[in-house]
């Protein structure tokens, strides 16, 4: 039979771990403000029963406290991730679009805004062929044209500025990406180092931490996290303890694989480089430390990076398309002719192609010196192109 002290062994166990319980209960309330932190909640289970003589067989000896976990649902992080990529991307847009609202306002401190403007000189123009002889309604022409001719280039000016702002701000948020990818993959290594070592012990407010880092990520570039338990090489059913996370950003570009993180670096497009015929200078693009080119204009793209690309770069899909219809002879100044079907690039005051710059055939980028372009009575439109390097294998490029 078993002794007294068994039955007030059983009894300390119970109050340590209803302790363990309490204290984990204070630390909550405590931490209830702490940006990140995740509740927490003892996990029991009853202690090895023991062999005794008797008719029922075995007697419990009490509980024991395994461990203390998270209370944390992994489907409502890849919504909230979700979500707040969303959240940023509208933040960013609605931020920047106040500002061009207020560049086009029709009365702005004082000022007559375009469509004001616009009519002044109109109908100055109007009232001068009325009155061809009168020298005050000439200058009158001459004086409303420059007003509209200032709020022009003003505009132009604002709008200028306003792209090397968010260029600039694109910078930014590569820097802060890098700074978050280093910071991930160092608590990886802290984290599976304590996890490893132990028996089911779990690094939770490391393991918030790095959950904060990926919130603030998911805000800047949408995310997609994979943790995988990491087997022992000689016994892959034995589990080590240790994991390896996984953060990939904007549709699958690797970020961080456990220990190793990858950077995004910045470099000034040449005007070859240049996306519009009226982008500004050193506007930057992206490539990945390892060489590899991060995808700015994928469709799986979002966050605050999306915005800022849209906003730099323009979002209306109106890329230049067509179908190739041959080279010219291979060669110094050899040319290439493109028909476009696109109502957009059919018409040479909507056309949008830098004077010079890259165009992609079929995944190759080929640089170009000059561009002309002749419509034809079906309503489309031949480009041809004069490359600086020839194309040896032109029969692989065409559709």
């Amino acid at each position: 039979m078993p002794s007294t002290f068994f039955g007030l062994n059983i009894a300390y166990s119970g109050v340590n771990h209803y302790q363990a319980a309490l204290n984990t209960t204070g630390n909550n309330i405590a931490n209830a403000a702490t940006k990140g932190y995740t509740r927490q909640q003892t996990v029991q289970e009853a202690a090895m029963a023991l062999r005794t003589n008797t008719t029922y067989g075995m007697a419990g000896s009490g509980v024991v406290t395994t461990a203390i976990e998270q209370v944390r649902n992994t489907y409502y992080d890849l919504r909230f991730w979700e979500n707040n990529a969303n959240l940023g991307q509208y933040e960013i847009k609605h931020y920047y679009m106040r500002q061009i609202e207020d560049y086009f306002k029709e009365i702005a401190d004082g000022q007559e805004g375009f469509n004001a403007l616009f009519d002044k000189f109109f109908n100055a123009i109007a009232d001068v062929k009325k009155y061809a002889s009168d020298p005050s309604r000439k200058e009158n022409v001459i004086s409303t044209g420059q007003n509209l001719a200032d709020f022009m280039k003003a505009m132009a000016e604002n709008l200028h500025k306003l792209q090397l702002d968010v260029n600039a701000e694109l910078e930014n948020k590569t820097r802060q990406i890098n700074g978050i990818a280093e910071q991930i993959a160092t608590l990886n290594k802290q984290i599976n180092t304590i996890e490893m070592n132990t028996d089911g012990l779990k690094a939770n407010e490391l393991r918030d931490k790095r959950n904060l880092l990926i919130d603030e990520l998911s805000k800047i570039v949408n995310v997609d996290v994979d943790e995988v338990p990491i087997s022992n090489s000689l016994n892959p059913d034995m589990v080590t303890g240790a994991h390896n996370y996984i953060v990939k950003i904007a549709g699958g570009q690797m970020l961080v694989d456990g220990y190793e993180y990858n950077t995004i670096e910045c470099t000034a497009r040449t005007d070859a480089q240049k996306r519009n015929q009226t982008d500004a200078d050193g506007l930057y693009n992206f490539q990945w430390s390892n060489g590899l080119e991060f995808n700015l204009y994928g469709k799986n793209l979002g966050g605050e990076m999306k915005a800022l690309v849209e906003l730099r770069d323009g979002n209306n899909q109106e890329n230049f398309k067509g179908i190739i219809e041959g080279f010219g002879a291979n060669g110094p100044d050899q040319t290439v002719t493109i028909k476009a079907t696109a109502s957009y690039l059919c018409d040479i005051s909507k056309s949008n192609l830098p004077p010079a710059g890259i165009i992609r055939l079929n995944n190759m980028e080929i640089e170009y010196s000059s561009w002309e372009m002749i419509p034809n009575p079906d309503g489309t439109a031949n480009y041809t192109f004069t490359l600086k390097e020839p194309v040896v294998n032109t029969g692989a490029l065409i559709n």
